[in-house]
């Protein structure tokens, strides 16, 4: 299915379409440049994303090639099970920001959450988060650009490589010229879109299936697993195939390996920073986890349905899928419009990616080397990093060619490295910089040896699924990082707990500080906490 062409006979349009949209984008950005005056501005939009724009940009940008097209074949495969990783994960990971951590940060007026690290947790661990937050981005950008040369080239017969290439340059001007003001008004057009998009193509294929009730009764999947089961099940299907110990800890990590991992994200961080207020990150976050779910079960239940109707392809072909259901269940218009909204929606995610990183490098790597530079110097350093962000993806992109496997690998790296620190640092006063440290080192480790440990097993699980008496590694690999996360974050969370206690002396943790350096002890924790309000209304 990957080398069909898909809308023959629509290639031209599609392709203007796509041409006058990224025209579009620019425009956008050059009209919004004019509204950038220093950092702040391009990076955090002058922190003043109103609730509309906050809950368009979270939602757009979490809304990627992983949740439509991942998810498509992810459920083909495995039915529900296989979409605890997405949806339902990140769905998870916005309702914690909300509830626990919005507030808080947003207070804190921080520019990057590396600016937290290091008056926190000191400058080595904040070099550390840095450089993970880098990998992962420069990971999840690759993956994106793609996911968007995947869908030019099989409605188009565009060259792959040109494909990336384009898009690339076309979301590093756009990213340049407007930041984050330019980007989260994109973000809404292209959650309008994508919502349309959904909203069209489901129907059609669930009519096409026979209706709803007759999907429900007679639903299945390639793996033959209970097509809506979200726990392990009894005997030896367990969850995903996997029981006794390996089965519950790819469970945990299925759940947690994003759903937790991915709230120290820069590209969610960024948001509650850009926030208006405490008010708009608390509400923004816990509406944009309500909608991302709703949105991203619509693909997981196409995956299903296109199963259950007789489609068969190969398993690695599986994330094809949400594009062949396109062409085969909507009218020409139809299937533009899907097209344009798939598009759109992972042009703004690699926009809000590549800032993310370069706002890393511009505001914080370059503030090491001159660190009485303006906010105006920030800007400039900022905008420079932007091409070297984007066009450093592109490389990795073109190398690899995978949409899959490099955003597995952003998602599940933070959880085993900095998530530990990142919660430590922000409620348990006695973190301090060489448990964060400690924490880091050993659950790294310990997530390779885990790693180790499993991978052979994943291979005998795996074997056959492809190729008759061959593994299927792709699979493999993605089992054993995630059966291998969660030991190895118990290893960190254990580490920074015992280390911190045994050199309290030698090494006194510093308190939580805002962007100013005033002490936040005694800020409230949560919107929902009971002096929350009064304490606004006092330090306002």
């Amino acid at each position: 299915m990957g080398d069909v062409i898909l809308f023959e006979g629509y290639a031209n349009i599609i392709l203007i379409f796509l041409v006058v949209y990224i025209i579009g984008i620019v425009l956008v950005g050059i009209y919004y440049s004019k509204k950038i005056n220093d950092s702040d501005d391009h990076a955090l939009a002058g922190r003043g994303l109103t609730f509309p724009y906050l809950v368009a940009s979270v939602t757009a940008t979490w809304i990627c090639a992983g949740a439509l097209m991942g998810a498509t074949g992810a459920a083909y495969l495995y039915g529900m099970q296989g979409v605890i990783f997405d949806p339902w994960s990140p769905f998870l990971t916005l309702l914690i920001i909300g509830f626990f951590l919005a507030y808080r940060l947003r207070r804190a007026q921080y520019t990057t959450m590396v600016d937290f690290f290091e008056s926190r947790l000191g400058r080595k661990m904040a070099v550390i988060y840095m450089i993970m937050q880098l990998i992962a981005g420069f990971s999840w950008i690759a993956g994106q650009l793609v996911a968007l040369g995947i869908i030019i080239f099989m409605t188009t017969g565009f060259s792959l490589q040109v494909s990336i290439v384009i898009a690339t340059i076309a979301i590093i001007m756009v990213t340049y010229a407007g930041g984050l003001w330019a980007l989260s008004r994109l973000d809404a057009f292209a959650l309008i879109l994508i919502i349309a998009g959904l909203l069209v193509l489901f129907p059609a294929v669930i009519n096409g299936v026979g209706g709803w009730s007759n999907f429900v009764e007679t639903a299945t999947v390639y793996d033959d697993l209970p097509a809506f089961a979200m726990t392990p099940v009894s005997g030896e299907r367990g969850f995903l195939w996997y029981t006794g110990p390996f089965g519950i800890l790819l469970y945990l990590g299925a759940w947690l390996g994003v759903g937790l991992g991915d709230t120290n994200c820069t590209t969610l961080t960024q948001r509650i920073l850009a926030a208006k207020d405490e008010k708009t990150a608390t509400y923004g976050f816990l509406t944009s986890g309500v909608l991302y779910l709703f949105l991203g079960l619509i693909p997981a239940t196409i995956g299903i349905a296109l199963y259950t109707w007789g489609i068969r392809v190969r398993p690695d072909n599986a994330e094809y899928l949400l594009l062949w259901a396109t062409s085969h269940f909507l009218p020409s218009w139809g299937g533009v419009l899907f097209v344009l909204a798939m598009a759109a929606v992972i042009v703004s995610t690699c926009g809000e990616n590549i800032l993310v990183d370069a706002t890393l490098m511009g505001h914080n790597i370059y503030r090491y080397f001159k660190p009485n530079a303006t906010k105006k110097d920030t800007l400039k350093a900022i905008r420079i990093s932007v091409p070297i962000v984007g066009l450093g993806a592109m490389a990795i992109g073109l190398f690899f060619g995978t949409v899959y496997k490099l955003i597995v690998f952003a998602g599940a790296v933070l959880l085993p490295t900095v998530t530990v620190a990142y919660f430590g640092g922000l409620f348990w006063k006695k973190a301090n910089h060489t448990g964060s440290v400690w924490s880091f080192i050993t659950g790294t480790i310990s997530w390779i040896l885990f790693f180790l440990y499993a991978f052979p097993h994943t291979k005998v699980a795996n074997t056959g699924m492809l190729v008759k008496g061959e593994p299927w590694m792709e699979e493999a690999i993605w089992d054993a990082l995630y059966i291998a996360v969660i030991p190895a974050f118990i290893v960190s969370a254990v580490t920074l707990v015992v280390v911190s206690l045994l050199t309290a002396k030698s090494d006194p943790p510093k308190p939580i500080v805002d962007a100013d350096g005033n002490s936040m002890e005694n800020t409230p924790l949560f919107y929902w906490s009971k002096n929350a309000k009064k304490y606004l209304a006092k330090n306002d």
